[in-house]
Parts: structure tokens; C-alpha cells; sequence
């Protein structure tokens, strides 16, 4: 289990090349949301994303010949853009594995950053399988996004740059997808600060956590959600035992509540997000969770990397009308 002390030695490890991403207070435009909520803006990481955290706490510890064999990974799309860019800012080759399904901008993005890219499947379970095997095939290191201590002992030091900007941080919202975003600042904050509420936010279709959570142990399912960086058919042990210990409650939203939610941060905040970057907004906005009692929340914008094309397009058809 990632400890304290991992989490501030990951912290001064990577710092060089991550961001230290922006708290801001919310628009204060309607009454839409508690007036003490603060958005932490980790949309505006490099590649916009957390993502980036847990690469480079891998990617740095690699001997030469580790960096020499070249890395793999499997992705849903903001993993393995951040692998794709941090091989390429460190000079190693990278292969990033993809379902078949994902979108043509989350293909060039990763292209774009010199990795090979492999399309297998319909999820990122299918991407992962053949991630696996170009590792054995190919003697590359295997980076996952959200199953290794490293992953999460990295993510965690978003937890302890909350506390470092809001000392009187008393609850946080964080996405969930696999899992290693949610546990590995749950475990950070709360190692540090125990009363703090941690809230994770799921698709309604795609409940990985909470249902592994509640069983005690890792399950399979079948996600159906357009948030498809949140839609894993399981998370892992790693995440779920973290999870349990750390997170108070864990809250479900639906993709409407998340296309809503993004277009409110489009309007009130100038922030242009996935659904996974809203989901903690749409579960605000929805009222599944009440966060009214705190004076100093958070809500976790996980990332941006939504495809701007489609908003381009509209634009000119409106300025062409």
C-alpha cells in the first residue's frame, strides 16, 4: 500500500514534469452550486489530464535498459496520451494499446506524441489483453493505468497539493473509473487528514467500484456510459481495498447529468471537459450528494479531453446562419 512517505517522494520526483494545476473558486454566475465550492482544475495538466502524474512516477524510476526496451500501455485514451508524451519528453519508445472504439481525436492525439498506437476491442479490457502480450512478446515495461502502486502512490500527491492550497480542505468529489485516481488521493488526504469526506462519483452504467466495494472484492461488469475513460469492466484489488478504506461514500450519475454538467462548465467556467471531468459536477447538480454542510469542498476536474471538433462545428454553423 502506498505510504505518506511514497506519496511526498513521488511528489518531488515528478514535479518537474507535471503542473501544479489551478484551485479556483466556483463561477459565482447562478446559484447552481454550494458558493464555497472550489474546482480544482487537473483538466489542465499536461495532457490534459491526471494521467500524467502516474507516468512519469513510472517512467522516471526505469533504469537505462528499462528505458532501452521501450514501454506499453493499455488505455481508454488520457493514459495513453500522458505514456505517449512522456515517452517522447524522455526519449522512449512507447506502444499505447486502445479499443477500436475510441474516437478519431483520441487516436491523433496519441500519434501525435510519436507512439505507436494498437486498436483491439471494444474496452479497455480487450486493449489491455494485447497490451499484455506486445509486454511479453516485445520485453517492454507494462505501465498501468490504475493497478500499481506506483499509479497510485503518484495520483496521491493530487491529494497532497489539495492540502497544500486548501489546508482546511473538509471533502473532495473524485470520478472514478478503475479506480486509481479515487484511491490513491483518498488514501493520501485522509493518511494526512482523516476527517475529510472523500466522495467518489460513477457512471450509473458503468459501477465498477461500488459494487466491488460492496461485495468485498473485485467484480466484473458490463459498462454502457459515454464516459469512456470512467468505463472499466472492473477495477482491481489494489483500488477496491484502498477504496474501502478510505472513501466515505460513493455516489452515482447518469450521462445526461454528465452532458449537462459539461455544458456547464462550458458556459460558467470556460472549461472544456470529458464526461468524466464532469461527472463530480453532474452529481452535484443532480443532488445525489449534499455537500451544503462543508466549508471548504472541492470538486475534481479530472480532465479535458473532450473533442473540441464538434463545438468548432456548431459555431460556424451558428456564425454562417
Amino acid at each position: 500500500m502506498p505510504s505518506h512517505e511514497s506519496v511526498i517522494a513521488a511528489r518531488a520526483r515528478i514535479a518537474p514534469f507535471v503542473r501544479h494545476t489551478p484551485l479556483l473558486p466556483v463561477p459565482h454566475l447562478r446559484d447552481d452550486l454550494p458558493a464555497a465550492l472550489r474546482l480544482k482544475l487537473e483538466n489542465l495538466q499536461v495532457t490534459g489530464s491526471f494521467k500524467a502524474r502516474g507516468v512519469f512516477n513510472h517512467l522516471l524510476q526505469l533504469d537505462a535498459a528499462g528505458r532501452a526496451r521501450g514501454v506499453v500501455a493499455a488505455s481508454g485514451g488520457n493514459h495513453g496520451l500522458a505514456v505517449a508524451y512522456g515517452a517522447w519528453r524522455l526519449g522512449i519508445d512507447a506502444t499505447v494499446c486502445i479499443p477500436a472504439t475510441a474516437s478519431a481525436d483520441r487516436t491523433a492525439r496519441i500519434a501525435a506524441w510519436g507512439a505507436r498506437v494498437v486498436h483491439e476491442g471494444s474496452a479497455f479490457d480487450d486493449a489491455y489483453r494485447i497490451a499484455t502480450q506486445i509486454a511479453a512478446a516485445e520485453d517492454r515495461y507494462m505501465i498501468h493505468p490504475f493497478d500499481d502502486p506506483l499509479t497510485v502512490e503518484a495520483t496521491g500527491t493530487l491529494g497532497l497539493e489539495l492540502l497544500d492550497d486548501l489546508p482546511d480542505l473538509d471533502c473532495v468529489l473524485i470520478a472514478c473509473g478503475g479506480g486509481g485516481l479515487l484511491a490513491g488521493m483518498a488514501a493520501a488526504i485522509k493518511q494526512a487528514k482523516p476527517a475529510v469526506r472523500i466522495i467518489g462519483v460513477e457512471p450509473t452504467g458503468a459501477p465498477a467500484m461500488l459494487r466491488a466495494v460492496a461485495a468485498g472484492q473485485v467484480v466484473q461488469i458490463a459498462p454502457q456510459t459515454i464516459a469512456d475513460t470512467l468505463a472499466p469492466r472492473a477495477v482491481s484489488e489494489l483500488t477496491r481495498s484502498l477504496s474501502a478504506q478510505y472513501v466515505d461514500e460513493i455516489v452515482l450519475v447518469s450521462d445526461d447529468a454528465m452532458v449537462a454538467a459539461m455544458r456547464w462548465l462550458w458556459i460558467s467556467a470556460n472549461q472544456l471537459v470529458e464526461p468524466a471531468g464532469a461527472a463530480v459536477i453532474a452529481a452535484l447538480q443532480t443532488g445525489v450528494v449534499d455537500i451544503t454542510p462543508h466549508r471548504c469542498p472541492v470538486a475534481l476536474i479530472c480532465g479535458g479531453n473532450a473533442d473540441a471538433a464538434p463545438v468548432f462545428a456548431a459555431y460556424q454553423a451558428a456564425a454562417m446562419r
